[in-house]
Formats: structure tokens, C-alpha cells, sequence
């Protein structure tokens, strides 16, 4: 079974810590687990793999058409940073810890869509997103939990290299 968007794994934060800071973008359709940049003021799910990571998307909205000039409404996410883990899928399958541990790779799909894009290859330029933490780690095996990974969120707008 495929796995879309992020799903938090571990944090030293309190869960509770939503963030309510950042406008929805006009006619944005969020779902939960979508990876978010707050780009030009808005926030919007990221769908370029040199976006730098605001957060994930806690609850489905979709934006009106004039969100941020009447609706204003601004979606609850949880902030990124360094030390918090997520859970994600991949488009493809990682070989294991022993080789992917501690590799970065850029995000790939659209809103409910978004994957490790293992696809395009490990990056050492702006489009590193996420750090590999660990490969299947529910030990689903198989074909499947090689698809299935922890990452930390590197490219976040406190760690925008």
C-alpha cells in the first residue's frame, strides 16, 4: 500500500503546537499530511523540489477562489524543523539503511500525492527536502517497505541552504 504525505513519527514537541500563522493560498486544496512552503506571503502545498518546508497540513480545507482578500482563512500545520521525524513513502524502493541512511532527496506529486522522490536520485543541491533517517521502518518487507521511509525535513526556511 502506497503512503502519500507526512505523517508525524516522533517529535520532542507537544502535538498540540499547530501553527495558524500563514494565509491559505487562493483555490489551494489541502489534505492532511501535505507538505506545505510558505511561498510569497501564502501558504501553499509544495510542488517544486527547491521549496523550503513550512510544515505539514493537520486537517483537509480547500481555499476559496478569494481566500486571501475575503475568506482568510489560515489552515493549521505543524512547523518543520530539524529534529522532528516523519513518516513518508517513496515513489520508488530504497535499498536499506546501511546505503540510504543520511541521503537527501527532493519531494515529488502534487496535493495527497507528495513522495520521497527516490526516482530523480540522492541531490546535493537545492533540491535536497528531506533526509533519509530510516527505510521500512514498521518492517512491512517485501517490495513495499522499501518504499517506506523516516525522514527529517531539511530544506526548511530555518535551514534553507
Amino acid at each position: 500500500m502506497a503512503i502519500y504525505g507526512a505523517t508525524l513519527y516522533q517529535s520532542n514537541k507537544n502535538e498540540t503546537d499547530i501553527r495558524y500563522d500563514v494565509i491559505g493560498k487562493d483555490s489551494e486544496a489541502f489534505a492532511t499530511g501535505d507538505i506545505v512552503t510558505a511561498d510569497g506571503g501564502v501558504l501553499d502545498v509544495v510542488d517544486n523540489a527547491t521549496d523550503a518546508i513550512a510544515g505539514v497540513i493537520v486537517k483537509a480545507d480547500t481555499m476559496t477562489s478569494s481566500n486571501t482578500a475575503t475568506a482568510k482563512v489560515h489552515p493549521g500545520y505543524i512547523p518543520s524543523d530539524a529534529e522532528t521525524v516523519w513518516l513518508m513513502g517513496c515513489n520508488a524502493a530504497l535499498t536499506g539503511d546501511q546505503t540510504d541512511y543520511g541521503k537527501f532527496f527532493g519531494l515529488t506529486g502534487a496535493t495527497s500525492l507528495q513522495q520521497v522522490d527516490v526516482t530523480t536520485g540522492v541531490t546535493t543541491t537545492t533540491s535536497r527536502q528531506v533526509m533519509i533517517v530510516k527505510v521500512d521502518p514498521n518492517s512491512v518487507g517485501g517490495t513495499e517497505g522499501p518504499k517506506q521511509c523516516l525522514v527529517k525535513f531539511f530544506r526548511t526556511p530555518s535551514l534553507n541552504f
